[in-house]
């Protein structure tokens, strides 16, 4: 498995582990699906993650989605400035919901 995870209530933190590709965005993307009916929220934390390619950001972009079409919310927390930088010049800052820390996130819910 290229993450790990933790449950706190409702929400499903999720850590991958490695760079975010079409392997790895395709694990995240399939358990979080999978599980979406015990959650209302999901962060994928990117704290270990150095690289971000095309094909993990389209899994990114079909999970969010799919959350979103099950009424469920998806953050991204802990970006490098690196992989912060292709959110924006993609502009998919504007559609996904991206904050510095999981503490951020849960005191905004």
């Amino acid at each position: 498995m290229a993450f790990y995870k933790e449950r706190d209530g409702e929400i499903e933190i999720v850590f991958p582990v490695s760079d975010v590709d079409a392997l790895t965005g395709a694990e995240v993307k399939d358990y979080l699906c999978k599980i979406s009916g015990e959650i209302k929220y999901a962060i994928v934390n990117f704290s270990r993650v150095t690289y971000l390619n095309s094909s993990g950001l389209r899994e990114l972009i079909q999970l969010l989605k799919f959350l979103q079409d099950n009424g469920k919310k998806l953050y991204l927390t802990n970006l490098s400035e690196n992989i912060k930088k292709i959110f924006v010049n993609t502009n998919l800052s504007k559609i996904f919901s991206i904050y510095q820390t999981d503490e951020e996130v849960k005191r905004s819910l």
